[in-house]
């Protein structure tokens, strides 16, 4: 099964080092520099004493956000038209983004896009806007940080998706989420991080994986048959479990693996249901009675 592993995508406002264009280029010419280039080294936005020290001047930043090439979003702080609009409402509003809105920009399995936009603020101020869900951290935002936001304003299969990639990934490692789940109001954070699977390869993987043991089957994941490789899901020891998110084979050999597979566990009597996104996001009950079906016809009579 192809994986599905989140990427890694930083939403900070960077620092541009101003010494790095003194190392490679003229100073007269890193002082004609682009502002959009800078801002693209960037990563999409920084602040103006940084552009300013990277050899811009307060000239070229106003000639380039006058000609729309470039935002100036907050009090000192430039981005790109295409950077995340999400964060630069964030950075307007002298906050950066937190939780499910960090979790989604930095490519997390987000399950649900989120309603509102969600921020983190470190300021004793409020912000008084219908627009956001405002949350209290220290920044920059972590990725811990963002696993502990969820964990505590999401529903618990929300939080279980962006959790487990932040581990699949190694942003975040299962004994530092622990070491956060100790206090007695706790419980809710516990049962999430002791749900957490480091080997989940997909979303819906973890999705499909949290709805079976909620149904009270036994779960083993990436279990290996030989000649085969790894079935993401199994099921009482009888049943696999593929979780399929393509809408087609991508080539011919792709398509001749996959039906070698198959016909080695048929040959062996090992069902396998494929199951979809639609089915595991839309539909888990009839996922449910569907994994139930298959078993009784395992079952002796």
């Amino acid at each position: 099964m192809p994986t599905d592993r989140p990427r890694s995508v930083g939403t900070r406002v960077a620092h541009i080092d101003p010494h790095h264009e003194s190392r490679t280029r003229p100073r007269h010419h890193a002082a004609a520099m682009d502002v959009v280039a800078l801002l693209a080294r960037s990563g999409g936005v920084a602040r103006a004493r940084d552009l300013l020290a990277a050899g811009a001047s307060a000239a070229l930043l106003t000639r380039a956000v006058r000609n729309g090439v470039v935002l100036r979003v907050a009090r000192g702080v430039y981005a790109l038209p295409d950077h995340d609009a999400g964060a630069r409402t964030a950075l307007s509003l002298g906050s950066e983004l937190g939780c499910i809105s960090a979790a989604q920009l930095r490519g997390l399995w987000v399950l649900r896009p989120p309603r509102l936009l969600h921020v983190t603020t470190d300021s004793g101020h409020g912000i008084d806007s219908d627009r956001v869900r405002v949350h209290r951290a220290a920044r920059p935002v972590s990725d811990l940080t963002v696993c502990l936001q969820v964990m505590r304003c999401l529903p618990e299969l929300d939080a279980l998706c962006i959790v487990e990639s932040a581990v699949v990934r190694g942003s975040v490692s299962l004994e530092d989420l622990r070491g956060q789940a100790l206090g007695r109001r706790s419980g809710s954070v516990r049962r999430i991080v002791g749900s957490v699977d480091p080997h989940a390869e997909s979303i819906l993987e973890t999705v499909a994986r949290y709805h079976l043991l909620r149904a009270g089957f036994q779960i083993s994941s990436q279990v290996h048959i030989p000649g085969v490789g790894r079935l993401d899901l199994f099921v009482d020891g009888v049943l696999g479990i593929e979780a399929d998110g393509r809408q087609h084979h991508s080539d011919r050999r792709e398509f001749e693996e996959d039906r070698r597979r198959w016909n080695i566990l048929t040959t062996r009597g090992v069902p396998v249901l494929r199951v979809t996104r639609s089915l595991l996001f839309d539909a888990p009950g009839q996922f449910i009675q569907l994994v139930r079906a298959t078993l009784a016809t395992r079952s002796p009579h």
